[in-house]
């Protein structure tokens, strides 16, 4: 009965180490350098165009660097920002892009937007993304 105890205690302790290393900020490193940088030239590639090289938008397309876009997504979840990204770019053909490509992008805007690089790629998964807060400032 003890060892049953201490096991299920064991257990859940491991869960909650495992929880709280998944979740975090843009603030904690939660894309690699390198996926950043392949991520601008998919950006390049595939938004530019509606967005600007600058990512300051025009026109009706919003800006996606700088303190309003921090602004604006402060508080949602880096996983909004994927879905957005995913469901409704490019907007000549929704969805086109693979998990993989967004992922990348987004590592760029973060990098654009002054959040630090970490030592992994951020996930293409909404479930895990959905873990991970924006934070406009750095607390």
């Amino acid at each position: 009965m003890r060892t049953n105890i201490l096991l299920s205690t064991a257990f859940f302790a491991a869960a909650a180490i495992v929880a709280a290393q998944s979740a975090g900020s843009v603030w904690d490193g939660v894309y690699s350098a390198a996926q950043a940088a392949k991520g601008e030239g998919l950006y390049k590639f595939e938004c530019s165009s509606c967005h600007g090289d600058d990512l300051q938008g025009s026109g009706p397309m919003p800006g996606l660097s700088g303190e309003d876009f921090r602004k604006e997504w402060d508080g949602q979840s880096v996983g909004d920002l994927f879905s957005r990204i995913q469901t409704t770019m490019p907007g000549d053909k929704p969805g086109k892009l693979t998990p993989d490509v967004n992922a990348s992008i987004v590592a760029f805007l973060l990098k654009s937007n002054g959040y630090p690089a970490g030592k992994a790629d951020l996930k293409g998964d909404t479930a895990v993304l959905d873990k991970i807060r924006f934070q406009a400032q750095k607390r």
